[in-house]
């Protein structure tokens, strides 16, 4: 487990937790928020045991975003910009299995945070929302991802107004999975995870990365992945022992 900082990890078995842990700013994001955030990616990317990871944050909110007082005090350049989306795309393409816990806000990045998760679970009182155009600045790369979750329309009005949503619409419009009480949340979250581990963690790793790339390459280029990685998983161990399960109910 490393060091408590702005963001740390915590792993129990073969799941991890990972925390933005600046409660007493919403976890808002700064400089140190960035590199704390690429050294547990690095843990995590070392760890080959760990299958799932839950991402959320300390405190009463999973992440109000960019620190606007780092902001206004000039210490945030375009490096920044760079190095926090540079994260959330590692975070994109881990391995292991993804699920954003959400209570409270998921503002600017912390939004752009749950939209490079597998999936989102979130407490009915969540605010959802991308204000950066309210700060005269361009809601990260959640111009890309927002789209690919909610549709054009919808991401235009989120983006464009910088309006926040509840959960009951951002579950409504795709944008998260589930919606429960506080006192389901953990429960939820663990259920989730559960019944996902329960398949083949190679077909459930090749089927990540293509959907993550379906909007990113043409067809033929994803048939051929897709015919790739097809073939590992009818040779892996995983699959006969499904098979076997199969032979033995039919029986």
């Amino acid at each position: 487990m490393s060091r408590p900082g702005t963001v740390y990890l915590e792993v129990r078995g073969n799941i991890a937790e990972l925390v933005m842990n600046r409660p007493e700013v919403l976890n808002a994001e700064n400089w140190q928020t960035v590199h704390d955030f690429h050294a547990a990616l690095d843990e995590l990317e070392r760890n080959r045991d760990v299958r799932a990871v839950i991402v959320t944050g300390a405190g009463r909110a999973f992440s109000s975003g960019i620190d606007l007082k780092a902001l206004a005090a000039g210490d945030i350049k375009l490096d920044w910009f760079r190095r926090i989306d540079e994260a959330l795309r590692r975070l994109e393409q881990l391995d292991a299995l993804t699920v954003a816990k959400i209570r409270g806000y998921a503002l600017g990045g912390g939004l752009q945070v749950t939209l490079a998760c597998d999936l989102r679970v979130a407490t009915i009182d969540s605010r959802f929302g991308l204000p950066a155009v309210l700060e005269a600045l361009i809601p990260g790369m959640g111009v890309y991802r927002l789209p690919r979750f909610i549709g054009l329309g919808r991401a235009r009005r989120l983006v464009l107004t910088g309006e926040m949503i509840a959960a009951d619409e951002a579950e409504r419009i795709g944008l998260i999975d589930w919606a429960v009480p506080e006192a389901q949340l953990d429960e939820t979250v663990n259920s989730v995870i559960a019944a996902t581990l329960k398949g083949s963690a190679a077909a459930r790793g090749y089927s990540k990365r293509m959907v993550t790339a379906a909007f990113e390459s043409d067809y033929d280029d994803a048939f051929a992945r897709y015919l790739e990685y097809q073939e590992e998983c009818l040779r892996s161990s995983d699959h006969r022992a499904a098979m076997a399960e199969y032979r033995e109910r039919k029986k």
